[in-house]
């Protein structure tokens, strides 16, 4: 798609996303018609036909136009990305203006889709002008004095009469506001306007932004080739990339204008249709989804141009308060989002207004919330506000059972509340696990070796789940191990003592794997203290099952107020020790004041292994078991014969000499070709031997061996020397050491 139709397509969807502020009330001017004389929708359909719209063919009608400037990922390439990844490329360095809080920066990281159209509103529209009384005792429409009192003069004592009526405000026939019938003769909306010119904006041969022929100086295409942001100011001008251009976005109003002459191909044009005109077809059949009433259709017979506009912006973000009567109003969490739930307990806050629109005091008490059980009764605190925790809050009730009047009680007197109290569905939570495999900490011998799990935390919030906000991810997920496999994962089924929780992030975990004891450091863990460290996560024989909940329903997280048990049932797999050297076949050759260790690995007695992230994905990634929700490495244990040919035993040596250190290391050849002999040049007394399986890879000049991780690296030896004798020295029992013979490494023991 060329930059100029990315531009047409573009500008059409932050034209109609520029309408989204709520409470204002546009009237859009028709423009100028076009050199093809076709509407949007008509030239996208020609172009989709073409081939020039990449777009299947079978997919034209009015809803899937709609879809279209939703905006799908363009092709790869320069000209190719979609509005919203230009946006996310324009945001990314955090100098973007952000249009909600004027003064700040658009945050970087506010980048989902969600964000997108959220940035695309732009800040919140003025309000509309609501009755309410002046100082003066009159009832005011904006600033305006209607002149009509809104209580009566004090008249004479008279007999008792009936109970005092609030005031009714309404809208008449005749589109004035009402009060008790009277007609104050202020209008409640705004008059349409006589249609205007729209300026025509234009791309100059320069490469200028022109309004009406005007060059305003401004690109149409920055150095770094990203769209410019083209907006309508709080004056009415034009505004590109923030900068005002003085150019009117709307006419005057003034007489209607002579309907221009077609451009060459302008047969079609008198055809074309708006997107309001579209509008009004799509929602013409009543079975179009209400945005502002998730469980009904929106009426067909709204569908005036003020009733696009209420379509577009969806919800209403105002509860209006009824003077006269008390009111019970939820506060919001977040009212930018149009949220109420607060995350870090689930709960909802009310605040309690009296009949003249102020806080009440303490102690008033409410009842018969729409969708709270009937015999829940809340009490205001000093700030005439109560709290409806997370459990007593309806559960994915249509809005109809949400909605109404609730009954308050002040100072024993019991009032029906105005209906306007809305009670918003509890948020439920969940997290599903999405991958499951065998990894490692770092290249060091002895690093943790860990199953890794991955997954997602999601929320449900009238009946809807969706992914959790990055804003609003934590460290809350953790594991255990499962007590009886047979049984729910829950609270009574979990030995939290035996979490093996390595490492935790926002949509992962690291739980470590059991550890398989050598005979020589089980005889010695009293002895050593780096073996007793291990004894924790010592495998006891039968197979280790961890558990994941997260939450704690206590504000520590934002876990709604609820301790969530995942029912994935995780197998962490033990992990045997590589092998250490075979007695009596180890050397010490000392030529030139060079020290070389020499000989030979035990390898008669290989342990089985498990696949890990070294191999295939089909053949390390962990499959579930959608009956018993049980995962598993798909291939399970496996025998030493089974590991990949290029593995070898890799020996390393920490170097220490006059304070400065390092490492030296070597490996035998591929134990798919009998690979059991090594030599370790600069084998210096004094420093620890680890030995561990890797892969090796042998390139033109050097032999380089890389993490897989089927068995756990140990430091196995320390080399001394007392004298001129050489041992080495078990690193589980200090006391075992086993002497070095000095000799010559034949000149082929690699070959």
């Amino acid at each position: 798609m060329s930059k100029f139709k990315f531009v047409q397509w573009y500008g059409i969807v932050v034209c109609l996303l520029m309408a989204a502020c709520t409470d204002v009330d546009i009237t859009m001017p028709k423009g100028p018609k076009g050199d093809t004389g076709l509407s949007a929708y008509e030239f996208w359909k020609e172009k989709v036909a073409d081939g020039t719209v990449d777009w299947p063919k079978d997919q034209t009608e009015v809803a899937d136009f709609f879809k279209y400037l939703k905006g799908n990922d363009g092709k790869d390439g320069k000209d190719g990305k979609s509005a919203f990844d230009q946006w996310k490329d324009m945001i990314a360095d955090g100098s973007v203006d952000n249009p909600h809080n004027p003064g700040s920066k658009w945050p970087a990281g506010n980048n989902t889709v969600q964000d997108f159209w959220y940035f695309l509103t732009g800040a919140t529209g003025e309000s509309g002008q609501t009755p309410h009384i002046g100082d003066n005792g009159h009832w005011f429409v904006g600033n305006e004095d209607t002149g009509i009192a809104a209580q009566g003069e004090a008249g004479k004592d008279g007999a008792n009469g009936k109970d005092a009526v609030p005031p009714t405000v309404t809208i008449g026939d005749n589109d004035h506001w009402f009060v008790n019938g009277v007609d104050t003769g202020k209008k409640a909306t705004g008059t349409d306007g006589k249609d205007g010119v729209s300026p025509t904006i234009t791309i100059g041969g320069n490469g200028n932004w022109f309004v009406d022929g005007t060059d305003t100086g401004k690109k149409a295409v920055g150095a770094d080739g990203k769209s410019p942001e083209v907006a309508i100011g709080e004056n009415g001008n034009w505004y590109i990339n923030g900068t005002d251009t003085g150019k009117p976005s709307f006419g005057k109003d003034g007489k209607d204008g002579t309907n221009g002459t077609n451009g060459t191909n302008g047969a079609n044009g008198t055809n074309g249709k708006s997107a309001y005109e579209l509008w009004k077809e799509y929602i013409a059949s009543g079975e179009v989804d209400n945005p502002h009433k998730p469980d009904q259709k929106w009426p067909a017979d709204r569908n005036k141009q003020t009733d696009f506009w209420d379509f577009l912006t969806g919800r209403s973000s105002v509860i209006e308060i009824q003077v006269g009567k008390y009111n019970v109003i939820p506060d919001y969490w977040n009212s930018q989002l149009r949220e109420y739930v607060i995350p870090t307990d689930g709960s909802v806050l009310f605040t309690v207004y009296d009949k003249a629109g102020q806080k009440v005091a303490a102690g008033v008490q409410v009842s018969g919330l729409p969708g709270v059980g009937a015999t829940e009764t809340f009490t205001t605190d000093d700030n005439g506000q109560f709290k409806v925790t997370w459990d007593k809050l309806p559960d994915n009730q249509p809005l109809s059972r949400r909605t109404g009047s609730a009954t308050v009680t002040v100072g024993g007197v019991q009032e029906t509340s105005a209906k306007n109290t809305l009670v918003p569905n509890r948020v439920n939570v969940r997290a599903t696990v999405s991958t499951v495999y065998l990894s490692y900490n770092s290249s060091d011998i002895n690093s943790t070796r860990y199953t890794y799990v991955s997954f997602k935390y999601e929320r449900q919030i009238d009946g809807e789940w969706n992914d959790y906000p990055s804003n609003l991810k934590s460290y809350m997920m953790k594991a255990a191990k499962i007590k009886d496999i047979n049984q729910p994962v829950n609270e009574g089924n979990l030995d939290k003592s035996k979490s093996y929780t390595y490492s935790t992030g926002e949509t992962y975990l690291y739980i470590r794997r059991s550890l398989v004891l050598t005979p020589t450091e089980k005889a010695n863990v009293a002895k050593n203290d780096t073996i007793n460290g291990l004894l924790r996560y010592e495998w006891d024989g039968n197979e280790f099952y961890s558990g994941l909940y997260f939450g704690d329903g206590a504000g520590s997280y934002n876990d709604y107020g609820q301790t969530v048990y995942l029912q994935d049932k995780i197998h962490i797999p033990e992990i045997y020790p590589a092998p250490g050297f075979k007695e009596g076949t180890v050397f010490m050759e000392i030529k030139q004041g060079v020290t070389t260790l020499w000989g030979e690995i035990d390898t008669d007695q290989l342990p089985d292994f498990y696949k890990t992230s070294a191999y295939s994905t089909k053949q390390y990634q962990f499959t579930k078991d959608p009956d018993t929700g049980i995962w598993k490495s798909p291939e399970g244990k496996l025998p030493a014969s089974d590991l990949a040919e290029d593995r070898a035993v890799f020996i390393q040596m920490r170097t220490f000499i006059n304070g400065t250190g390092g490492t030296v290391h070597t490996g035998t050849v591929p134990l798919s070709k009998g690979g059991k002999r090594f030599i370790l040049t600069s084998a210096y007394p004094g420093n620890w031997i680890g030995v561990d399986i890797r892969r090796r890879q042998k390139g033109t000049n050097e032999i380089t061996y890389s993490m897989s991780y089927e068995y756990r690296g140990r430091y196995a030896y320390y080399l001394l020397k007392e004298g001129e004798q050489y041992f080495l020295v078990d690193f589980a029992d200090r006391t075992k050491r086993i002497p070095l013979e000095i000799k010559e490494c034949p000149a082929d023991w690699m070959d």
